[in-house]
């Protein structure tokens, strides 16, 4: 049994993509060093989440996913080295039974709580992008208004379960040592790209310089008017495709393509109202965590949004999705179609080749 579990609950859009990747890359050389990251489905542990959830009849996942959490929880029990690392950003969301059911599984195992944070004025775009991305259909504007409790959908529950790093740990920390519970801050920009890995590596005990990270810490990202586009044909089409199908069609399929096929670089903006109501509340929060006695890596000055750039302060008086025009998604649209036209004749030319 191991010695010690290791739980990354998230957040969403902190790096957890990149750190998952560069765990499951590196699973051979962490297990000669007493390290085990179980390999179940992918790199990360979604289905073993949802296996706990009984989720594996609601939503068709293209795969039996039953027995997903038992075999997780066998691996860290049979494991004969120190440490077990699972990790999934939808862990955060489990409310307090189901919490105290995870931490409750490992036996006698020393359990510590993983908790990726970044500061919410960059969060907020990116929370919204990565929704859109799975099948969401609220307006930009819209969200950010209910994010900031102006309103109050689904989303920005969802929204604030997830990034509300007071509250999610609050649901965490019931019975275990605070020193155990550890808040990795995401670097600033400009920082290092594998600063964030070396950081979740030394909450391990390994020298994050051992297990190089390969994969880039930034995910795609793509400007106002294909994120508008993306709305758009979710508002049309997401309804028909289970989460399996939309993450194949949709998200592999033309996410990819909107970043590189339309010329849009023009970044989903806030204002400088809505930037100082985000600054405000992170300055609580932050507050809050400190009084908590957590283990914090990194900073927690870098969870408080810095003064706006020049091109910050550019980009609150830019167009948002909201702004885009019919026409201005026509357009992105036919650059999208010319793309995969200029794909699939490049791959038909190679198949001649070969």
């Amino acid at each position: 049994m191991s010695d010690r579990v290791f739980v990354h609950i998230g957040a969403p859009k902190t790096g957890t993509t990149y750190l998952q990747e560069t765990l499951h890359q590196n699973r051979e050389a962490l297990q000669e060093a007493g390290v085990l990251y179980p390999t179940i489905s992918g790199d990360a542990h979604h289905t073993t989440l949802w296996d706990l959830r009984n989720l594996s009849e609601k939503r068709k996942f293209g795969q039996d996913i039953r027995g997903h959490w038992d075999t997780t929880v066998g691996a860290a029990r049979e494991w004969p080295g120190h440490t077990t690392v699972i990790s999934s950003e939808l862990f955060v969301y489990l409310g307090n039974e189901m919490a105290n059911r995870v931490l409750d599984a490992w036996g006698d195992a020393e359990v510590h709580v993983i908790y990726t944070a970044r500061d919410l004025v960059r969060q907020v775009p990116a929370v919204w992008q990565e929704r859109m991305k799975n099948g969401n259909t609220l307006a930009y504007g819209d969200f950010v208004a209910d994010v900031l409790g102006k309103r109050k959908t689904g989303m920005a529950k969802g929204f604030w379960n997830a990034q509300d790093a007071e509250g999610a740990l609050a649901r965490w920390a019931q019975g275990i040592d605070p020193r155990h519970i550890h808040v990795v801050t995401a670097p600033l920009s400009g920082a290092a790209p594998d600063l964030l890995w070396h950081r979740f590596a030394g909450v391990l005990g390994v020298d994050g310089t051992r297990y190089p990270a390969k994969v880039s810490a930034a995910n795609p990202s793509i400007g106002v008017t294909s994120a508008e586009l993306l709305r758009r044909l979710n508002v049309r089409h997401g309804q028909h495709l289970s989460v399996m199908r939309y993450r194949r069609i949709v998200r592999r399929g033309l996410f990819d393509v909107l970043a590189g096929a339309v010329e849009d670089t023009t970044k989903l903006p806030l204002t400088a109202e809505q930037r100082q109501a985000l600054h405000e509340l992170s300055v609580q929060k932050v507050g809050a965590m400190e009084r908590a006695g957590y283990d914090v890596v990194g900073s927690l000055d870098e969870l408080v949004p810095a003064e706006p750039t020049r091109a910050e302060k550019k980009r609150a008086a830019a167009k948002t999705p909201d702004d885009v025009t019919d026409d201005e998604v026509v357009d992105a649209l036919l650059d999208v179609v010319f793309d995969m036209l200029k794909s699939r004749h490049r791959g038909a030319s190679t198949r001649k080749r070969t």
